[in-house]
């Protein structure tokens, strides 16, 4: 991808009175299932921000080249959760993130079938935590990173990540198994269909699906159908901002509204009237 065909935006997310500048690269088609996209994210403000990622089923590789991130995995961060670049796995829980406005990044976002083949790890080491990239990486992603921190412009940046990416993954010899295909059919029910009807669909106990989907994923089925579940209320919820709370909980797979605001407060920090004050308030914010 060229220059002139980098996406540059800004962002729809930030906080209010946070000016952010975004690059992005979406994944060619042939490689969607192992990432979703490569970020170039540059805060251009003089105050802090602060800002709440829910709960996803994002991989994220964050390489930070401005002052880091202060970030807290289900707790307000503070100084000492500074962290410059990190691989960081799934979790059940909201990440609270803070920065001065000066913050610069690129992240690559994986899947968690492809976290684990780019990296060779098993995403369990990862669950609820943040590792600095270099203590888990080999000497080819080790030298991928370093050639980024001593690259300046941002065009040239976008470029490097893209095709480092594209070809590692092109290279590696992926064959989804067994969790791979109870993933894809949790993602295809929108998170609705039994643990024990997907068990049985791969030969395997509740308990053996339960124990080796953990080691390949990062967290238990259940605990991967309740954030796609709730991850489709965000999107319903962020389209049609008419719709109320007890239709979008029938919509999702919810016993009621309690429910959901139950889950949304969980995995989100907030309360579902709170996310979507705030939504309404950034959606088309124009710098």
């Amino acid at each position: 991808m060229s220059a002139d065909t980098d996406l540059i935006t800004t962002s729809s997310s930030a906080p209010p009175g946070i000016k952010a500048a975004f690059r992005r690269i979406g994944a060619p088609a042939d490689l969607r299932a192992f990432f979703t996209e490569i970020i170039g994210y540059e805060e251009q403000s003089d105050h802090g921000a602060r800002q709440i990622e829910t709960a996803s089923l994002t991989v994220p590789l964050v390489l930070s080249f401005g002052q880091p991130f202060e970030i807290g995995i289900g707790h307000q961060p503070t100084h000492e959760d500074a962290v410059p670049g990190f691989l960081a796995g799934l979790s059940d829980r909201p990440v609270f993130i803070q920065s001065d406005g000066r913050a610069k990044c690129v992240q690559i976002n994986f899947t968690p079938l492809g976290g684990r083949h780019f990296f060779d790890l098993p995403m369990s080491l990862l669950t609820d935590r943040m590792e600095p990239i270099i203590d888990l990486t080999d000497p080819t992603v080790s030298d991928f990173i370093r050639y980024m921190e001593d690259t300046e412009d941002w065009s040239a940046r976008m470029r490097i990540a893209s095709e480092f990416v594209y070809a590692r993954l092109r290279r590696l010899t992926i064959r989804p198994g067994p969790v791979d295909h109870v993933l894809r059919r949790l993602m295809e029910s929108k998170g609705c269909l039994p643990i024990s009807r997907l068990g049985a669909e791969v030969g395997w106990s509740r308990k053996h699906l339960a124990m080796t989907f953990r080691r390949d994923i990062g967290l238990s089925p259940k605990v991967v159908a309740r954030i796609i579940r709730f991850n489709k209320v965000l999107r319903l919820a962020g389209t049609a901002g008419d719709r109320n709370w007890s239709g979008i909980a029938a919509d999702c797979g919810y016993a009621d509204q309690a429910h959901l605001i139950r889950d949304f407060t969980a995995l989100s920090g907030q309360s579902p009237t709170s996310w979507r004050r705030r939504h309404e308030r950034t959606e088309g914010t124009d710098w």
